[in-house]
Parts: C-alpha cells; structure tokens; sequence
C-alpha cells in the first residue's frame, strides 16, 4: 500500500508563515491518507485517492473505497471533501466517548455564511451512527460539527440503555449522541 501524507493541505492552503511577530499557535498533528493509488490534478484542484483508503487524523479514522478532496484556493480553507464507497467513520467527542458512522457516501462540507460557520458530514446510502448509547439510522444523517448535533430523515433509533434510570436519582444524564 502506497503511503501518501497530505502535505498538500500545508502546501496549497499557505500554512507557513514566515513572519516573526507572529503569535505561536499549538501544532496540529499532521493528517495521513494511504491508498492503494491516488491522482492529483493540480488544474482541477482535486486529489483523488482509490482503494483501501485509510485517512488516519487526530479527530478521527476513515476508510472508504475512493476519496475525493477538492483542495483549497492558498488562501482558503479545505471546506469540500467526499468519502464513497464502505464508508466508515471512527471518531470521539470532545469528553472521549467514540461513535461509528458508517454508510455509501460520507460529504464534508465547510461553509461560512452570513457570519456563521457551518460544518457538516452527510451520510447517505444506508447510513448508520453507532455508540455506546445505542444506533441511529436513517435515509440521511448529518452530523452538524459545529453544534455537535445529529439529524436524520425518516429516522430509526435503537436505544441500549434505559433512558428514565437518571431519573429522580442523582446520576448525571445519559448523552444520546
């Protein structure tokens, strides 16, 4: 399997700075995608990964079957990215509890409008979120990253743990996702 490590993020969306009156910021953890092959169309500002694809990244893993990115202006940030094919999603809150997205296509989308910021992942293709809590599946669901907020159309949840037990006790309140 081919090692690819996207340095093309740092590359192309101008993370260096030369500066030296620059307030230092944290470094985050460098982002790595392997594939069994990949293209990268510099005209097209996409890069294209195929087979096997596993995106290993601070904040979470993904495997799918092809990986669309569509790079960035320099001055722009990555706001457009699409999983297909067996897409699987392993990822932890902010408190380090884990979930599992799994569905056909997974789209990562990056947006501010009108002052807000939204930043969304939608599953589609019998998509499915798994967690210790329980199952949520759906025709789509959308994780809304910004708000930590899950919405599904034509919902289906399976609950695995009884959702009155914090009731009139002072146990703290179960999390659905």
């Amino acid at each position: 399997m081919k090692r690819i490590f996207l340095l093309i993020t740092i590359a192309l969306c101008g993370v260096a700075s030369a500066q030296t009156n620059v307030v230092k910021t944290a470094v985050r953890a460098a982002t790595e995608i392997n594939s069994d092959a990949a293209e990268f169309d510099l005209n097209a500002r996409q890069a294209v990964y195929h087979g096997h694809v596993v995106v290993n990244d601070p904040q979470m893993k993904l495997q799918c079957e092809r990986l669309v990115v569509f790079l960035p202006q320099a001055d722009e940030r990555l706001n457009h990215i699409e999983a297909q094919t067996n897409v699987v999603i392993d990822f932890s809150d902010n408190h380090g509890a884990t979930a599992r997205a799994t569905g056909s296509l997974a789209v990562y989308r990056y947006l501010v409008q009108n002052g807000a910021t939204n930043e969304t992942v939608t599953l589609t293709g019998n998509p499915q979120v798994e967690s210790v809590q329980g199952i949520l599946t759906g025709d789509q669901v959308i994780w809304d990253r910004g708000n930590n907020r899950l919405r599904a159309t034509e919902p289906h949840m399976i609950f695995r743990k009884d959702l009155n037990q914090s009731i009139g006790t002072n146990a703290a309140p179960i999390k659905i996702f």
